[in-house]
Formats: structure tokens, C-alpha cells, sequence
């Protein structure tokens, strides 16, 4: 009996997908949210963590307005 992947709905991305927006490591990406420095939810899915995509645009959006460099 062959397991499935659990099927992760598409508005949660992975951090890697954020780090390569953002040209960083996608440890960078975590120590930044720790750090308050970027606004988004995050959860963890065993060793996968996964950002909101829309908390991630509205964000991205923010610090564009702000002038923070993405």
C-alpha cells in the first residue's frame, strides 16, 4: 500500500519559495518572522514550515510602501 503526500492547500508556501523572493538563506526567512521583522503566519508541518500567501503579499506590499527593502 503505496502513502499519499499530504496535499498542502495552495495558499500556504514554502519558506524556501519566500528565501529565493527575498535572494536569502530560508533560515534568514524563520529568524526574520522570529524577530517580528516580517508580519506572517507561519505553521510548522513536521519538518516543513510554511508561510501564508496572502499574509506574505500584504506584507511584501508593506514594505515595498515603506520603502524596506524586499
Amino acid at each position: 500500500m503505496s502513502q499519499k503526500k499530504p496535499e498542502i492547500a495552495p495558499e500556504w508556501m514554502r519558506v524556501t519559495e519566500a528565501a529565493a523572493i527575498l535572494d536569502c538563506d530560508p533560515r534568514t526567512v524563520i529568524a526574520m518572522i522570529r524577530r517580528g521583522e516580517l508580519n506572517v503566519r507561519i505553521v510548522q508541518l513536521g519538518l516543513a514550515a510554511r508561510i501564508h500567501r496572502g499574509d506574505w503579499q500584504a506584507e511584501l506590499e508593506r514594505r515595498i510602501a515603506v520603502g524596506v527593502g524586499a
